[in-house]
C-alpha cells in the first residue's frame, strides 16, 4: 500500500498535491502557503519537483510556431524574454529566457536537426535580428510577418504626424483640441465611421456632424495628415483583403502620384519597413497559412503581465518559467503534469489489493 507521507517528511503526499495544483491558479506562493497551512519555502520546493514535467523534447518541434517577446525582468540581459506557441493549436512549448544576442539561436540548436527541419513556417512581428537566426536554425522554413505588426507600423506614423501636426497649433486654438479630442476616428477604419447620425460637436461650434464629417474636417488641415490617412486606410484594407499585389503598389513609391510631395517623413519609415519585410507579408497571404498570426501569443502575454503583478515580480528565471508554464492549462507541460496527478490520485484512492497468503 502507498504511503501518505514520504520518508523523513511530515507533510501529507496529498497537501503537496494540492499545493501543486495552486500553483496553477493566479495566487503569490505565499498565499498558497496560508491556504494549505504550509510554509512558502514548501510550496516552492513542491514548484521545483515539477522540473520532471518541465524539460522540453528536444528530438520535436510543430510544423508552424510562432515567438514574440515580452518584458521580463534583470534575469534577461536585454530585458526581454520569449514565448514560443505551437501555432495551430495554441499550445505553449516553452518559454525562452532571452532574446537578445545569440541566447535565441543558442536555445533553438538544442533541437536535433530533423525537429528543426521539420518547421515549416515561423510566424513573428517584424524585428529585423530574428531573420538570420530563423534562416540559420530552421532551414526549411518560410517567415510568415503578423499582420497586428504590419498595421502597427502605419498606425504608429500616423499618431506621430497627427501629433506633429497637432502641436504646430497653438494650445488653446479649436484646431489643437479637435485634433486632441478626435484622434480615435482618425485610426478607425473608414467603413467604420458613423455616417448617418448627427450631433452637436462643441469643438466645431456646435455644428451637427457625423462620425466621418468630423473626420474630413480634421484632414482638411493638412495634407501631410490627409496623405498619412490615406495610406494607413491601404493598408488596413490590404491586410482584410489579404492582396499582395496591392500592397506591392502601395508600398513602392510613384513619383506621379500628386500626394508624393505631402507624404510625410514619418509614413516613409513606416513604407521603407514594410517594403523591407515584403516577402514575409505576402507569405502570410498564401492560402494554407491564413489564419497564423500572433494573436494566441500576444493574448498570452497579456495573462503573463498579470501572473508578473500577482508575485511582485520574479528574480529567479525557473520559478518565472514554471509559473507561465504551468497556468497555460493548454501547454503540455500542465496537461502532462496534471495527467500524472490524476494517475497518482487514483492509485492512493483504489490501492492494488494484496495477495492471501495461505
Amino acid at each position: 500500500m502507498l504511503k501518505d507521507v514520504n520518508k523523513r517528511e511530515h507533510i501529507f503526499k496529498a497537501v503537496k498535491q494540492k499545493a501543486a495544483l495552486d500553483i496553477a491558479e493566479d495566487a503569490s506562493f505565499k498565499l498558497i502557503a496560508k491556504e494549505n497551512n504550509i510554509s512558502a519555502n514548501t510550496v516552492t520546493r513542491t514548484a521545483l519537483s515539477l522540473g520532471a514535467y518541465l524539460k522540453p523534447n528536444y528530438k520535436f518541434l510543430p510544423n508552424h510556431i510562432a515567438f514574440d517577446d515580452f518584458k521580463s525582468g534583470k534575469f534577461s540581459k536585454s530585458g526581454m524574454s520569449i514565448l514560443l506557441v505551437n501555432i495551430s493549436n495554441h499550445r505553449t512549448i516553452d518559454v525562452i529566457a532571452d532574446r537578445g544576442g545569440k541566447s535565441l539561436e543558442k536555445y533553438f540548436l538544442r533541437y536535433s536537426r530533423k525537429a528543426r527541419e521539420a518547421v515549416m513556417t515561423v510566424t513573428v512581428d517584424l524585428f529585423s535580428p530574428y531573420r538570420p537566426i530563423i534562416a540559420n536554425v530552421f532551414p526549411n522554413a518560410i517567415i510568415l510577418a503578423d499582420h497586428f505588426h504590419v498595421v502597427v507600423q502605419a498606425y504608429t506614423a500616423l499618431q506621430q504626424v497627427r501629433i506633429r501636426i497637432m502641436k504646430g497649433f497653438k494650445k488653446d486654438s479649436r484646431e489643437h483640441r479637435q485634433l486632441s479630442k478626435f484622434w480615435k476616428l482618425i485610426v478607425k477604419r473608414n467603413t467604420d465611421l458613423n455616417r448617418s447620425n448627427r450631433y452637436r460637436r462643441r469643438n466645431f461650434r456646435g455644428a451637427m456632424l457625423t462620425s466621418e464629417e468630423i473626420v474630413q474636417r480634421l484632414l482638411q488641415l493638412s495634407p501631410e495628415l490627409r496623405s498619412a490617412y490615406n495610406f494607413y486606410q491601404d493598408i488596413l484594407f490590404v491586410i482584410q483583403n489579404q492582396d499582395a499585389q496591392l500592397l506591392k503598389q502601395k508600398i513602392w513609391p510613384d513619383k506621379d502620384d500628386p500626394q508624393y510631395e505631402a507624404f510625410p517623413k514619418e509614413m516613409n519609415r513606416a513604407k521603407l519597413t514594410l517594403r523591407r519585410h515584403y516577402q514575409e507579408i505576402s507569405n502570410s497571404f498564401i492560402k494554407d497559412y491564413k489564419g497564423y498570426t500572433n494573436g494566441p501569443v500576444e493574448g498570452c502575454n497579456n495573462k503573463i503581465k498579470v501572473i508578473k503583478r500577482t508575485a511582485y515580480g520574479f528574480r529567479n528565471f525557473t520559478n518565472f518559467r514554471l509559473r507561465i508554464l504551468v497556468a497555460f492549462s493548454t501547454s503540455f507541460y500542465s496537461i502532462n503534469y496534471k495527467n500524472s496527478l490524476k494517475q497518482l490520485n487514483k492509485k492512493t484512492t483504489n490501492p492494488p489489493e494484496r495477495e492471501l497468503v495461505a
